[in-house]
């Protein structure tokens, strides 16, 4: 069956996720983490300046995370970002990313760049050469505001969930408390962005993400946290969760 070409449309949401070669564990340490971030908000606003070592890539990541500005040492603004990140999370062997694309069928680009940007660096890290990612990707068109609603909780409470006990999903959650810790404290995903613990650089700015279910205000957000526990809590009676995600 021949690959279908999707053409994302400006403002239209979609869900990506991009999954590595024989489960490679990319997003197992955290300064690959960091340079995934770091790769991510360049492609999106421009390129990476010249002479930047491993350590400024691994602090800058960091530093992406916290809300903090990054120097144009180091990442040199060329365009306004060419998609918003509503939500996001990184996987050990793929990342999740909720995008609302600026410009017209950017997506297929904009990946390319981000991804090929992160296997460089990781493979140089790594003393590799080989493949990182597998040669596409999967998209989910986002059209209504239930499935938006939905997909911000897939993407920033179900997928971390994996990270912090891979076997959740067959036997239920073990403690719902430590659960919710873990997400409060995984600096790899935007639910503590959605419960307002942090403000990532990365993320769209509030005007964009208050045109969104959860976005913006602190009742949202507020909204958003009562959710995860009470679906923590859920699964910690090991409650089916298919109705989840539609």
């Amino acid at each position: 069956m021949p690959y279908r070409r999707i053409f994302f449309e400006k403002n239209q949401p979609v869900h990506i996720v991009s999954r590595v070669v024989e489960g490679l564990e990319i997003y197992k340490a955290e300064q690959d983490c960091f340079r995934f971030i770091f790769q991510f908000h360049t492609a999106n606003v421009g390129r990476r300046n010249s002479n930047v070592y491993p350590k400024d890539i691994i602090k800058v990541g960091e530093s992406l995370l916290q809300g903090e500005k990054v120097s144009s040492r180091f990442i040199i603004k060329e365009h306004a970002p060419l998609v918003e990140l509503l939500d996001f999370s990184l996987v050990v062997t793929h990342h999740h990313l909720y995008l609302l694309p600026a410009v017209e069928n950017i997506i297929p680009k904009f990946l390319k760049k981000a991804n090929q940007a992160f296997a460089l660096s990781f493979n140089l890290a790594h003393g590799r050469k080989a493949a990182v990612f597998g040669s596409r990707y999967t998209s989910v068109v986002v059209k209504t505001d239930f499935q938006s609603a939905a997909m911000s909780r897939y993407v920033s409470i179900i997928n971390p969930l994996d990270v912090f006990q891979p076997d959740w999903r067959e036997g239920g959650i073990k403690n719902w408390n430590k659960a919710l810790n873990f997400l409060e404290n995984y600096k790899f995903s935007s639910f503590p962005d959605r419960i307002g613990k942090r403000k990532s650089t990365i993320l769209a700015p509030d005007e964009i993400l208050e045109k969104f279910p959860f976005g913006g205000s602190s009742k949202n957000k507020k909204e958003f946290q009562k959710f995860a526990e009470e679906f923590l809590k859920e699964k910690e009676k090991r409650l089916p969760y298919s109705y989840f995600i539609e």
